[in-house]
C-alpha cells in the first residue's frame, strides 16, 4: 500500500520444478561417483528469457554448499568452449571441411614448461576436418587452430560475445581452446545462444517486467513484449552461427568420439550439443540448444574435489541434459534448424569442396550463401591417382 515493486520473473514454474527433481536423481545417482553437486539452466536464446534456473541439486543441502549458486560461479568449462575456437577460425574464412593434420606437435613458450596437447583417447588421427575435429572433440586440431589465430584474439572474440572471467589476460595460453580459462554458465549460455540466434548475442535476463506500487513500468524486457525492438549485437556472420550449429548437430561427425547412439543424439530430432570434462575430472558440463531452447547442465563438487569416473557424453552433466532438452521437444512435431532466405544446404565432396562425384570417399552436406554455392564436382581420376599412391606407399613400407 506504501510502496514497494512487483516484480514479474521470466521462470517457467513448472519446468523449474521438473528440471529441479531431474538433476537431484542424477546427481544421487553419480554418489559413487564422488560427484556431490549439479546445476542446470535453461533459457529462451532468442529472448534472453532464464526459464529455469537450478544453482545446485539441494538449496538445503548445507553439507555441499546447496545454496551456493554454481551458475553465477566460475568454473572450468572443458572442451564446451571449443566452439568459440572454431567460430574465430570460421570468421577468418577457413570452413568446416578446412583439413588439420591431427598429429604430435610440442609448443617452446618462453617462460613456459614445453607444451604437447594430447587427445582424450591418447590418439592421433591424421588429417581431420574442422567438422570433425570440433563433432569429436579432438585437443590437438583445437590447439592448432587457436595457435594460427592467436590466444589475444580468442579472448577478444569471446568477450565480444558475452564471456566476462578471461579479465587477466596473462593467465592464458593455447590450453584456453580444452577449457582453461574459467567462465559463468550465464556467459556459456550467451555464447551457444549467439549460435542459435544467427550470430546475435542477447544478454540472459531474469525478469520480464517490473513496475512501481503506482503501476509505473520501470522495466521491461523488449526482446519478449517487442521482439523487433530486441536490443541485440550481431557478434558473428551469420553463415558462421549456422555452420557451428550444423557441426554440432552432427551425429555422424560425432561418432568417432561418442558412437552413433550416445545420449547426446535424441532420436528424430535436430539439437546442437557439446560436452566438456576438465582434465582433473572436476567439471562435467553438457550444453545444446534447439532454435527456441537451450539447455546448460554442470556436475561436479563445489569445493573443486575431483570426480572418480566421468565419461563426457555418457555419463554426468549429459543424461541430464537429455532428460531437461526431452521436456521441450514434441515427438509429433521434430524439431529442425531451419536456414533464413540466402543461405542453402549443399552436399558436397568433403576432400575437395566441390560438388560431389564419382568415387568421391565422403559426402556432407554444408552451408552455403547462394552467391558461393560451388558449381563445379570434383574429377573422379583425382581419387583413383589418390589411391594409387596410397599403394605406392604401402608397398614401399613393406619394402622397408
Amino acid at each position: 500500500q506504501q510502496g514497494g515493486l512487483e516484480v514479474r520473473t521470466t521462470l517457467d514454474l513448472n519446468l523449474q520444478q521438473q528440471t529441479e527433481k531431474i538433476v537431484l536423481s542424477e546427481v544421487e545417482r553419480l554418489v559413487g561417483l564422488n560427484v556431490s553437486n549439479g546445476a542446470a539452466l535453461v533459457t529462451n536464446p532468442q529472448t534472453g528469457e532464464i526459464l529455469t534456473m537450478v544453482g545446485s541439486k539441494d538449496y538445503f543441502d548445507f553439507e555441499n554448499d546447496g545454496q551456493v549458486n554454481v551458475i553465477l560461479r566460475p568454473r572450468q568449462p572443458g572442451s564446451s568452449i571449443k566452439p568459440l575456437t572454431y567460430a574465430l577460425a570460421f570468421e577468418e574464412g577457413q570452413t568446416p571441411w578446412t583439413l588439420i593434420e591431427d598429429s604430435p606437435i610440442t609448443y617452446h613458450i618462453p617462460g613456459s614448461e614445453p607444451y604437447s596437447p594430447r587427445n582424450y583417447d591418447n590418439k592421433f588421427h591424421g588429417k581431420v576436418t574442422l567438422r570433425d575435429a570440433l563433432a569429436s572433440s579432438y585437443n590437438v586440431p583445437a590447439v592448432k587452430t587457436l595457435a594460427g589465430l592467436g590466444v589475444e584474439n580468442l579472448i577478444d572474440k569471446a568477450e565480444e560475445m558475452g564471456i566476462s572471467t578471461w579479465k587477466d589476460r596473462r593467465r592464458f595460453g593455447l590450453s584456453l581452446t580444452l577449457g582453461a580459462g574459467e567462465v559463468l554458465m550465464t556467459d556459456l549460455a550467451k555464447v551457444y545462444g549467439t549460435f542459435a540466434n544467427g550470430g546475435a548475442s542477447i544478454d540472459p535476463d531474469p525478469f520480464l517486467k517490473i513496475t512501481n506500487y503506482e503501476g509505473d513500468v520501470l522495466y521491461q524486457n523488449k526482446c519478449f513484449a517487442q521482439p523487433k525492438e530486441c536490443q541485440t549485437n550481431q557478434t558473428l556472420q551469420p553463415l558462421t552461427a549456422f555452420r557451428i550449429t550444423s557441426i554440432l548437430a552432427d551425429n555422424r561427425a560425432r561418432m568417432p568420439a561418442f558412437g552413433q547412439f550416445s545420449i547426446l543424439n535424441i532420436p528424430n530430432q535436430k539439437v546442437a550439443v557439446k560436452t566438456g570434462t576438465t582434465n582433473d575430472l572436476r567439471d562435467n558440463w553438457t550444453i545444446g540448444y534447439t532454435t527456441d531452447r537451450l539447455v546448460g547442465v554442470w556436475v561436479g563438487n563445489n569445493d573443486n574435489q575431483s570426480m572418480s569416473q566421468i565419461a563426457s557424453g555418457v555419463t554426468g552433466a549429459s543424461p541430464i541434459w537429455n532428460q531437461i532438452m526431452r521436456l521441450m521437444l514434441d515427438e509429433n512435431n521434430p524439431h529442425q534448424f531451419l536456414l533464413p532466405d540466402g543461405y542453402q544446404r549443399v552436399p558436397i565432396c568433403t576432400a575437395t569442396g566441390t560438388l560431389p562425384c564419382k568415387g568421391c570417399p565422403r559426402i556432407t552436406e554444408e552451408i552455403f550463401e547462394e552467391n558461393d554455392v560451388p558449381k563445379n564436382n570434383c574429377n573422379w581420376q583425382y581419387f583413383v591417382k589418390v589411391e594409387e599412391q596410397k599403394a605406392t606407399d604401402h608397398n614401399r613400407e613393406k619394402i622397408l
